[in-house]
Formats: structure tokens, sequence, C-alpha cells
């Protein structure tokens, strides 16, 4: 393929969830190494209708879509940026256009990100856009998740971009199914220098509720406990019920803290780690 919160403590899981908080403010849009001077443009917290999640946006720009944890915006000049993005995947052959969408679980994160790139090209009835990776950053999470920090170039019907994605791929379920999550901005090349900070800000600034942060990490099928897994003392009920709650809960600390918030990996619970 050419293309391209802060609860705490208890499964493998789970730790994404605090992890993958913390890096959804990491690299930069354009240059990696400069250090982030502050927003260009001031921010104003918007609050999605039903509650899901907030998101700064910048002065001049244009919430087009906000649901379900998902914030969707776009600046006066082309810039777009999109939040809380979640898709369902099935390990498989990938195949351009297909429905529902596949992609061998085993693949790299660059070719899953590759892949919803090319997904994303032909949903916008512009097949031809090209995608180039110019920084990859991985994003430490242990067996929790693989996640990244994408910096590089795209051309498409709004002409040359620089992005920035910041991308995980979760757990495949027992039956075979995964979920991807990001974050993305792309500003026109010619103003990425200038709006870097921004779009980095706006990013930063993500903040889903525990509810819709908990139902983005809740794989498609329960997961099963380990053999020999004891309920912990003070839980009652089903093992394989308190085993889903007690991972649940720890993949949102990880997520919350880990990658929306930034704390250190050292400050992070055990099981992030």
């Amino acid at each position: 393929m050419k293309f391209p919160m802060k609860v705490r403590h208890g499964s493998e899981f789970l730790k994404f969830a605090a992890l993958a908080a913390g890096f959804i403010a990491g690299a930069s849009l354009a240059t990696a190494q400069q250090s982030t001077p502050a927003p260009s443009t001031p921010l104003q917290t918007y609050s999605a209708p039903d509650g899901s999640a907030t998101v700064g946006v910048p002065a001049g720009w244009r919430v087009t879509k906000a649901a379900s944890a998902e914030i969707q915006m776009s600046g006066p000049n082309g810039e777009a940026i999109s939040v809380g993005n979640t898709l369902l995947i099935r390990s498989g052959a990938y195949r351009a256009g297909q429905n529902p969408m596949m992609i061998p679980n085993q693949a790299t994160l660059t070719q899953k990100l590759e892949a919803v790139w090319q997904e994303a090209a032909i949903a916008s009835g512009f097949p031809g856009a090209r995608v180039s990776v110019s920084s990859a950053k991985p994003v430490p999470l242990g067996k929790i998740a693989q996640c990244g920090i994408f910096l590089g170039s795209l051309t498409n019907a709004q002409g040359p971009q620089n992005f920035e994605t910041r991308f995980c791929s979760l757990p495949i379920d027992s039956n075979g199914v995964y979920k991807l999550f990001w974050m993305n901005a792309t500003i026109p090349v010619s103003l990425a220098a200038q709006e870097r900070a921004t779009a980095e800000a706006v990013l930063s600034s993500y903040r889903p509720s525990q509810a819709a942060l908990m139902a983005i990490l809740k794989p498609a099928t329960p997961p099963l406990p380990p053999m020999g897994w004891v309920v912990p003392s003070g839980y009652a009920g089903d093992p394989g019920t308190v085993y889903g709650e007690i991972s649940a809960q720890q993949t949102f600390n990880c997520m919350d803290e880990g990658v929306l918030r930034e704390e250190p990996e050292e400050d992070l619970p055990p099981y992030c780690q």
C-alpha cells in the first residue's frame, strides 16, 4: 500500500487507556525537534452536545461534527482537525474499498495507518491522494496497545498539506476484531510553520468523558480472565464479569493518564507498563 482521565488502578487490556491519553500531545506537526511555541490562535473550550468530550477550538474555526466523543473542525484556510476517531477492524487480508474493512492484525502500525489513509481517500472521491510518512515515533505501552505519533505530508483535493496523526491499534479480541483509535491534524504546507503550535494545542486539549473513553476502549468481545485468575477481595460476581470490569477501568486509567494527560511513565500505575 502506498498511502498512505483520573481514576486509578486494576488487566493487560486496560493499561492502554491511560498511556494512550499521554501520547495525544507529542511531536511537532512540521518540525518535531523544535520546542513548541504558544498557540498562535486562542482556543475556546467546546463541549459536544451529548457531553461525550470537550476540545479547544481556535478562534475563527468551525466545528462540523461532534458526537460519541468524535469532534471534527475546520479552519478558515483549509485546516482540518479530527479527534476521537475509532474504527472496528477485522483481522484479514486488506483490499481497498472493502466493507467491512479488514487489515491483518500483525501488520505494522505504519501499514495500518496507511490503510486508513487509503480508505479515507477512496471515501472522499480522491483515490489518487499521495501520503508520505516522514517521522514515526512509537509510544511505549507495553503489551497494552500499539501507539505512535506520525508526521508527514499529503496531497489531496485541497492541495499539499502537512499532517500529524496520533494513532493506536488496540488488542485483538477472541473473535479476531480490534479497534483503531486516532487523532489527526492537517494544515496546508504554506501555513504549517505558523499554525503548528495551534494544531498541537487542539490535539492536546481533547478530553473525552469517562463513559465515552471507556466505550472507545471496550473490545467488541469482552475479554476472558486468564487461567487461574481469582476474583480480588472486595469484588463479587461472575469472574468473567468482574475481570471485564477491572480490565475496563485499568485501560481507562492508562489511556487517560498516559496518553491524554501525558503523565510520566514512571508515575503510571504498574499495570500500565
